[in-house]
C-alpha cells in the first residue's frame, strides 16, 4: 500500500511539473520578440551603459533610458549613418547593405540588400536615432542558445553589421550593461 501511494505522489508530481513547464513554454512563445528580449535580462531596468570594442579600444557611455543611440553603437566602425528627415529613416550601411530604423509611422518595405528593422525595436528620442538595448544585445548575444529561431534568424540577417558578439548584464546598479565587440 505504502508502494501505492508514494507511486501515485511521484506520478502526481511529475505531471504537475511537466504542466508548469509547459506552461512556461507556451508563455514564452506568445511573447513578442522585444519581450524575450527584455526578459533574458530583466525588464525592470530603465537605464543602460553602453561599452563597445572595437580595434582594442573599449568606449564606455551612460544612458538615461533603455534606448541607445545607433552613432554611439557605431561611430567606431566604417559603417555609414544617415538621416534622412523627409522619409524619417535612419540608413546604416556596412559591407554594401543596409539597416534601416523606420520612425515614420508608414510600412517600409526592404529593398535589395537591405533590412528593416521593426518600428517597436527604434525610437526617434530628441532628434536621436536609438535602438532597445535589450534587442541589440540579446541578437547578437555570446551566452544566448539557439532555441528562439527568431533571434538566430535576425543575427544571420545582419551579420553585415560586423559585431561579433554582445553581453548583456542586468547590473546590481539598475543599469541594462551592453557590452559590444565588433570583428576586427
Amino acid at each position: 500500500m505504502k508502494r501505492a501511494i508514494s507511486l501515485l505522489l511521484i506520478l502526481t508530481f511529475v505531471v504537475s511539473a511537466a504542466s508548469i513547464a509547459s506552461a512556461k513554454d507556451q508563455s514564452a512563445r506568445e511573447l513578442t520578440f522585444d519581450e524575450r528580449a527584455a526578459n533574458m535580462y530583466s525588464p525592470l531596468l530603465k537605464k543602460s551603459i553602453l561599452n563597445v570594442t572595437h580595434d582594442n579600444k573599449l568606449t564606455t557611455t551612460t544612458y538615461q533610458s533603455i534606448y541607445i543611440p545607433v552613432k554611439d553603437i557605431f561611430k567606431s566602425t566604417s559603417a555609414i549613418i544617415r538621416w534622412d528627415g523627409k522619409k524619417k529613416i535612419t540608413t546604416i550601411k556596412n559591407q554594401g547593405q543596409e539597416l534601416i530604423l523606420n520612425f515614420s509611422g508608414n510600412t517600409v518595405l526592404a529593398e535589395q540588400n537591405q533590412v528593416v528593422l521593426p518600428q517597436e525595436w527604434v525610437q526617434l528620442k530628441n532628434g536621436v536615432s536609438t535602438i532597445n538595448a535589450f534587442v541589440l544585445t540579446y541578437i547578437f548575444e555570446y551566452y544566448a542558445d539557439e532555441s528562439d529561431h527568431e533571434r538566430v534568424e535576425w543575427e544571420e540577417r545582419l551579420e553585415f553589421l560586423d559585431i561579433k558578439q554582445t553581453t548583456g548584464i542586468a547590473g546590481v546598479d539598475r543599469n541594462m550593461h551592453v557590452f559590444v565587440e565588433f570583428n576586427d
